[in-house]
């Protein structure tokens, strides 16, 4: 089981602060991967030592991440989500479309779409939406032109979300961190946008991340840009809303519809 990434992202930024170890040779996108959280979580709760937070009385970050995904609206069937990601790292744009086909319980089923050079690759995801695991990925399938469903595997998923990240060597510090608004899918949503120094391929960069704790798909966007000014790597949020849900398929599917 793994984290989707896009989901993830808030939680496992916040965690790093700005620290290296967890960055460190890690995907730096609205979309970071679990293994950084895992680290992260574990060094701040480690029983043995403690941690500068528990001495000073201060909230620690991944606590901070924890309070803002609990916070989040829950996603129902018919709410989608479209991000764009463009810079140097690829040679044209990339559009990663999420809606959610179903919802039972706390678990969700996500069609994704990957639109690039005039070509869809779609997968649906089963995933956790409970507070304490959200975005923890439970299977995954793959859907054809047809909309028929056949099973895949999770690296099918992870192959297709890493064509949406760029790493980072390194997380030098964070720079501050500024509040603003903004428009997403027709609705102003309070944001903070947080800046970091960080080093790709040796050179120097600065990361921007912005965040809502309204916004239930995980960052609202971020950025890399090198210090002559031109972007590395950009996502946005470029349409989020709600449409009634397709018939195509209405319930959750079962473990047995996945690949182990």
């Amino acid at each position: 089981m793994t984290r989707t990434l896009l989901s993830a992202a808030l939680a496992s930024l916040l965690a790093v602060g700005c620290g290296r170890a967890a960055l460190d040779a890690q995907p730096t996108t609205p979309a970071n991967t679990a293994k950084a959280k895992t680290s992260s979580d574990a060094a701040a709760t480690s029983p043995e030592k403690g941690t500068n937070d528990e001495i000073s009385g201060k909230s620690s970050p991944t606590a901070t991440a924890a309070a803002l995904l609990a916070a989040s609206p829950l996603r129902q069937p018919g709410d989608y989500v479209a991000y764009r990601f463009t810079g140097s790292f690829q040679k044209k744009p990339v559009t990663l479309t999420q809606r959610v086909v179903a919802r039972e319980g706390d678990a969700l089923l996500v069609e994704m779409t990957l639109s690039a050079e005039g070509r869809d690759e779609s997968l649906r995801v089963r995933m956790s939406d409970a507070p304490a695991t959200r975005g923890e990925v439970l299977g995954v399938l793959r859907v054809d032109a047809t909309g028929a469903e056949r099973p895949a595997t999770l690296a099918a998923y992870e192959a297709l979300m890493a064509r949406t990240m760029v790493a980072a060597d390194v997380n030098e510090a964070e720079l501050g961190t500024e509040s603003l608004n903004l428009d997403v899918g027709g609705q102003p949503i309070a944001c903070q946008r947080t800046s970091y120094r960080v080093r790709i391929g040796g050179k120097t960069a600065t990361m921007h991340t912005v965040q809502s704790e309204r916004f239930p798909w995980g960052d609202v966007g971020g950025e890399i840009t090198a210090e002559d000014g031109s972007v590395i790597y950009r996502a946005e949020v470029i349409d989020a809303g709600h449409t009634k849900p397709s018939r195509t398929s209405t319930a959750i599917a079962s473990d047995e519809d996945y690949e182990p």
